[in-house]
């Protein structure tokens, strides 16, 4: 069937197959590809998480500036 979706073709081994059809039967999802996207946004979403973590580290670190010296 046509999609206007893109495609990934992904190859996998036995044990990480197994691994995605438990968790398909869990999360009783329609597909195995629907599990595949289902934790790619999930694992971008903590990637997204760790990078703000890192910056807000960085800021916190930094020397405070108060409210008048930053909008003077």
């Amino acid at each position: 069937m046509p999609t206007l979706k893109k495609r990934i073709n992904l190859s996998v081994d036995d044990s990480l197959y197994s691994e995605l059809e438990e968790l398909q039967k869990i999360r009783k999802a329609p597909s195995l590809s629907s599990i595949v996207i289902e934790l790619t946004k999930e694992a971008l979403e903590l990637q997204e998480d760790l990078y703000f973590a890192r910056i807000a580290q960085e800021r916190e670190d930094e020397k405070e500036v108060s409210h008048r010296e930053l909008w003077s």
